[in-house]
This record gives structure tokens, sequence and C-alpha cells, in this order.
């Protein structure tokens, strides 16, 4: 079955040639982005968060190509000498980047590049809650233990850094889609201004999506989407889970509706 569904993937594959003709495909059917899994994962069984998942020239061929057809790069990656690798790359963007140092920001500050850090999924190994790690799936749970110090330690730069961030939940493990307001609460608990997070999730992300002539803010000309909260965003963390409607190019849809 895993051979199978690879083989239904047309992105899952190896070598230079491969990634170049995947990236061309990839934009020919109406991709905006590129994003490569430059890393194993914590939720992933069978590799870990310091694994590179593909070699130097594998990547530079994604970049390059991606690069040649106007489309912008992230990536999913952890480690500071994988990162500091695709900053000098030319990468747009990455994800994640738990286990960063001060010298990693620093480049990234310097280069201008995005960071959606998603601290959510992270959260109980990082402000350390022993009973709800045991609730947690046994290969998760095992690098979130083994990797907890150096979490708390790449939140902390990340918190302290100037870095551009944009607003992202990585939501696979913990708690549903739709439950997006607990990342509010893991920036809030993690000593993040309301709003620095705000605007992530708002003005930044419109940039990171390259929207920020519709959305982001609220000007006349663009759309009017905007979203109001029962609860008091400066002071309660979990305001955000309490979302009393959403406008959608000026129609109101109530709550009740929005999460049916």
């Amino acid at each position: 079955m895993s051979g199978l569904l690879q083989k239904l993937t047309p992105t899952i594959g190896s070598g230079k040639d491969f990634f170049v003709n995947a990236v061309r495909e990839q934009v020919k059917y109406g991709s905006d982005f590129i994003k490569i899994m430059a890393t194993g994962g914590f939720f992933t069984p069978y590799d870990n968060p310091i694994q590179q998942q593909l070699n130097d020239e594998e990547l530079k061929a994604i970049m390059t190509t991606a690069k040649e057809l106007g489309k912008t790069v992230t990536a999913h990656v952890y480690t500071n000498e994988l990162m500091q690798k695709l900053i000098r790359m030319g990468i747009d963007g990455m994800e994640h980047g738990s286990l960063m140092n001060e010298e990693t920001a620093a480049m990234i500050e310097e280069a201008g590049i995005y960071l959606v850090p998603t601290f959510c999924p992270y959260e109980e190994a990082v402000h350390y809650d022993g009973e709800k790690m045991k609730e947690k799936q046994p290969e998760f749970r095992r690098k979130l233990e083994y990797y907890k110090d150096m979490l708390k330690a790449g939140r902390e730069v990340i918190c302290h850094s100037k870095i551009r961030l944009g607003y992202g939940t990585d939501l696979v493990a913990n708690h549903q889609n739709y439950e997006s307001g607990y990342e509010y609460e893991a920036w809030m608990s993690s000593g993040m201004s309301p709003f620095a997070a705000l605007k992530a999730a708002s003005k930044t992300n419109s940039e990171i999506l390259q929207l920020e002539d519709q959305i982001g803010t609220l000007e006349v000309g663009k759309l009017a989407d905007v979203s109001a909260w029962r609860r008091d965003l400066m002071t309660d963390k979990k305001a955000l889970l309490d979302c009393a409607f959403v406008m959608k190019e000026g129609k109101i849809y109530p709550a009740e509706t929005v999460e049916e």
C-alpha cells in the first residue's frame, strides 16, 4: 500500500532531475508556492527532526527551478545547520524552526525571511505538562521528551528575535483544525505580545500568501474580511477560541454557522 501511494504522489522521489521535473509539474498544475520537507518530523514514527531528508543537490534543484518559474519556496525545517544552509541557498520562508539558536535567528532577520513557528504542537513540552504528555502518541511523546530542552531554548530565541513571524498551527496531533486559537494561547504563554500575534495572523500572513493587496489590514479597497471575538484578546489567552462572527467580503456569518 505504501508503495502504491508513493507512486500516486508525483512529488515523492529522489535525484536532482526528478525534483526539477516535480517543481515544473506542480507549477504547471497551478501551485503558487513550493514547500520542501527538508527534515524529518516530531510526529512521524520512523524519522527524527534532525535528519536532512534531501541532499544539497536536490535542495538546490528545487529552489533554483522554483525561482526560475517565479515561485517562492518554503521548508519544513528544524535544525540550525539546515536552516542556515537553506538561507544561503535563498529560501523565502520556513515553517517550525523550533530548534534554532541566536546565530540562525540573526541570519533569518538579516535575510528578511519569514518564519511560521507553529508553537502549539510542542506546548506541553515547552511549558511542561506531564499528564498531557502521557496522552500523546508514543512516537510523538518520545521525541518531545528527548528534545524538550532544545524546544524550550529555541522558543525563547524566536520570541526574543526580530524575525518576521507568520501565524500557523500545524495541528496534527493535539487539536482540531478549527481550534487554531490554541496557537494564540501558546504565543501569549510564551511572552509574545497580543499585537505581535494578531499582526502575524493578519498582515504578515497576507504578505506570506502574496495577498496583501486584498486582505490583512482594514483599508479602503480591500476585501471586507473581518473577525470579532466575545472576549478581550489583549488579556485573555483563550479569547481567540470564542469567535463572535466572521465577515467574509462584507457578509457576516455568525460563529455558530462557522462552526457547523
